[in-house]
């Protein structure tokens, strides 16, 4: 008996067509994976401005050599903690440039309850060349197989070259 899958295919429904399609997406994109992804380094840090502890904010690892960025987010008392598929998954092993961001509407004490009056654009509170990748300063290296603790000390002092841990 020879088996036509084309002409078994054409002849099913419309939603029965569809239903087969996604459930060969999905086993296909599960097939043979853990969750699919480098193995990662937990990193967590404090973000200081001027000896205090910056209260709003967000950091992006770039990894110098490409692939994946990690994020993060920073909480009230300067706390990160960086994810590179999800929000606290870690980081992949590598060298890193880092550029970190902190807005607030003008006059705003810098907490994320701030918000950002409509006719005024934002303000950073910590000097603009943080939020520039090239300009930051900021490099440093995440470590494999241990949980890397990488505080960042900004000032107002323009980064001469870069701090790493």
């Amino acid at each position: 008996m020879k088996l036509n899958l084309t002409h078994s295919y054409t002849h099913l429904t419309y939603p029965s067509r569809t239903v087969l399609s996604f459930v060969c997406v999905v086993l296909l994109s599960t097939y043979g994976c853990g969750d699919g992804h480098p193995k990662r380094s937990i990193v967590t840090g404090t973000v200081t401005y001027n000896g205090k502890p910056l209260s709003i904010g967000s950091l992006v690892f770039v990894p110098v050599g490409g692939g994946p960025s990690a994020q993060g987010k920073i909480d009230r008392n300067g706390f990160y903690e960086m994810g590179t598929f999800d929000d606290d998954d870690g980081v992949i092993p590598g060298n890193y440039k880092i550029m970190i961001t902190a807005l607030t509407s003008p006059g705003g004490s810098g907490l994320p309850e701030d918000a950002v009056d409509g006719n005024a654009g934002p303000v950073s509170v910590i000097p603009e060349w943080y939020g520039d990748l090239e300009k930051s300063g900021l490099q440093v290296t995440v470590k494999a197989d241990e949980e890397n603790t990488i505080d960042l000390p900004l000032t107002d002092d323009k980064p001469k070259d870069h701090i790493t841990n």
